[in-house]
């Protein structure tokens, strides 16, 4: 009876860990991006992705479901790496939440900074936010 009751318990907190995995609460998107061959004399972090590149990104503003959801499945998609590497930043994310927080993305081809962790950056990611 017990050994039930615990695999129940785990079934339960699986799915619903999943489920929520999977949830898309984002209500808009902003990349600003400017070409991954972009070369720089030093690295620029994602904090400084602004100033060194004020007037030189493009920028453009996701609110259709169907690119979340795109979006959504890529970042997901994304594989983790146990790497500190922190990107040379090309592109940066703002995903607002329908909450008002954002969460930001900050990547360059090869790392992606998501979430207070690293990724590496996927093919159709990279393409996506260079369109």
């Amino acid at each position: 009876m017990k050994k039930v009751f615990i695999v129940i318990a785990c079934a339960t907190l699986l799915s619903a860990c999943q489920s929520s995995k999977l949830e898309n609460s984002y209500k808009s998107a902003t990349v600003e991006a400017i070409s991954f061959q972009t070369e720089t004399m030093f690295k620029i972090s994602c904090e400084k992705f602004d100033t060194y590149y004020a007037d030189k990104w493009r920028s453009k503003t996701i609110t259709d479901k169907a690119s979340f959801d795109t979006l959504n499945t890529l970042l997901l998609a994304l594989k983790k790496t146990d790497n500190a590497y922190e990107p040379d930043v090309r592109v940066k994310l703002l995903l607002t939440n329908t909450g008002g927080s954002i969460d930001t993305v900050c990547l360059d081809d090869k790392i992606t900074h998501y979430k207070n962790a690293s990724y590496e950056t996927s093919v159709e990611l990279a393409n996506f936010v260079q369109k």
